[in-house]
This record gives C-alpha cells, structure tokens and sequence, in this order.
C-alpha cells in the first residue's frame, strides 16, 4: 500500500472547496468576491476556530458560468444541436479573470492556511453538462486550455500548488495525460458521499470510478496522485469516524456557493454548514487528539512523492 500518513499519525483530514471565483453578491451570486464580509469570511471563521485546520481553494482562472442548467430550454430539447452550444448565457471572456481583480488576489494570497488550486479556465461547457468543463476535447485543446489557465493564474500573482479539481469532477484520460505533461501533481477528482467505508472501497459516484475511496492513489505510471472526497455537509459524524478509524483521508467537500441561480448546493459554504464542520472538529479534536494529520491536499502530494520515490 502507498506510504502516505506520516510517522505516528492514524488518520488525516483536509478540507476542500470548489468554485472560487470574484463575483460578488451584487453579481448573479457570490462566489468569494465579497471577500472577508461573504462566504470566505465563514470559512475564516473557521479556520480560526480550528488552528490546525487547512483548506484547499479550487479557483477557477476566468470563471464564465451563470447558470449551472441550461436555461435555453428549447434548444435543449433537440438533440445533436444541443451538444454544439452553450444552453445557458455565460460572462463576457475576462470579466472575472483573476489578474483582473487584484484585491481578490491579494486576499487569498494573504488567507492563512489556505492553499489555493486550479478548478478550470472557464467551468463551462457546450451542452447539457453546462459546468463540466472536460469532457470530449483533445489532447491539443486540453493542452490549450491547461496552458491559458496556467497563464493567467501567473499573471494574476495569485500563489497556486500544482493541483487541480477538475469542474464536475470529470477527468478524462486525455486530460490526466495533459496534467502530466503540464506538472501538474495532484488531481481531486472521485467523489463519493455515499458508498460504504473500508479499506477496500472504491469510488463509485462522481468523476474518476474504482479507486480508493478513502486513500490517495497514484496514477499514471506513479507521476499523478489522485485524492477522493468522501464527505460532505450531508453526511453523518458516524461516516468521518468509520473513515479515521479505518486509517483513512477525511476528504470533505465544500461549495464557496450556496444558491446559484435557483440552484441550492447541498454543500454550499453558510454558517450553518460552518457550525456543523466546526462541532465535528472539535469531537474528532478531543476524541483523537494528536493522531490525527490535519493537512492540504498540496502537502499530502509534497509528503507521497518524497517519500514514494521510484
């Protein structure tokens, strides 16, 4: 089995959210933009609530989603078409580009114990997968893509570790090829809040299928580490124990938006989700104490690849 918990550690817990971007509450919906007084002044909250918690922020380059369903019904209708066009209006190519909203920037640079990771260049996608931004392109597109993001995240000055949560979670294998031509480490692609937990389990719900669902697992040829999400706002305390005790990642997921849209995510970033995490750490605190490897996704690719060398 990979070597991934440090010496003395039984398990590990790392915190992820998705869909951060610069819109503020006086856009369609904030998704960070707000800064300290919207949703990432919960997830401070947090943090201080919990000094040795992290969390990782999946930020997309030039967010130009607006509805995550197709909103063009008729031409979601007829098929074939629908696949050939965006079924829902998206932001004009820029307006929420990370090198133009440097206090954005400055903001996230300056968020302590956050790392922060790709989540696409546009989260958009022709037909109806509107957020799912991988899909059916080319090696060459996805090479275009990855370096577009590339670009602006570097533009931006935005301080990145070489991770990526693909939107959707999809992860072709055509663009885990691409990932690794470009460097990239890590991948947060598995999803899976329901299957049963052992040793032995396999994701089985969003994105990448059949690896495990509660360790970190390498991918092609040893050179890209996945990392599951098992957990979630709906989930019960009694599945986070039955991963830590098992030796596992409590990988829980977040969403930076609440409503999009009419959309309400289950896991969206409100105080209430907050206070529900912020309980459990403290049981989980108190219950195991120094055990446990409270980390980032970024660090558990830093330990693996030192530690797992060919």
């Amino acid at each position: 089995m990979l070597t991934w918990l440090p010496e003395g550690k039984k398990a590990a817990i790392c915190f992820s959210i998705d869909d951060i971007h610069p819109a503020k509450s006086s856009d369609y919906y904030e998704a960070g933009g707000d800064l300290d007084k919207g949703s990432l002044g919960l997830v401070k909250w947090l943090l201080d609530r919990h000094p040795k918690l992290k969390v990782t922020l999946f930020t997309t380059a030039d967010w130009r989603e607006i509805s995550p369903v197709p909103t063009r019904k008729l031409l979601a209708s007829i098929p074939y078409l629908r696949d050939k066009v965006f079924l829902a209006k998206r932001w004009k190519k820029g307006t929420m580009q990370l090198d133009r909203h440097p206090e954005f920037v400055e903001f996230l640079n300056n968020m302590e114990r956050a790392e922060i990771a790709f989540h696409g260049l546009y989260h958009c996608h022709k037909g109806l997968k509107v957020p799912v931004e991988f899909q059916d392109q080319t090696e060459e597109e996805f090479d275009c893509i990855i370096k577009e993001m590339l670009r602006i995240f570097d533009t931006s000055g935005i301080n990145y570790v070489d991770g990526i949560c693909p939107p959707g979670w999809n992860a072709p294998d055509k663009l885990l090829n691409q990932l690794v031509e470009h460097k990239i480490k890590y991948i947060n692609s598995a999803r899976d809040i329901f299957t049963n937990i052992s040793k032995d389990a396999l994701a089985n719900m969003s994105g990448l299928k059949g690896v495990p669902l509660i360790f970190p697992s390498l991918l092609k040829n040893n050179k890209l580490l996945h990392i599951p999400a098992n957990f979630q706002a709906t989930s019960k305390p009694e599945r986070a124990r039955q991963i830590i005790d098992n030796s596992g990642l409590l990988s829980i997921k977040a969403h930076i938006i609440k409503s999009a849209m009419g959309h309400i995510a289950l896991d969206g970033v409100d105080q209430e989700y907050m206070s529900y995490l912020d309980s459990l750490f403290s049981s989980i605190d108190k219950e195991y104490g120094d055990s446990i490897w409270w980390t980032s996704m970024g660090e558990i690719t830093n330990h693996i690849f030192s530690h797992n060398k060919a």
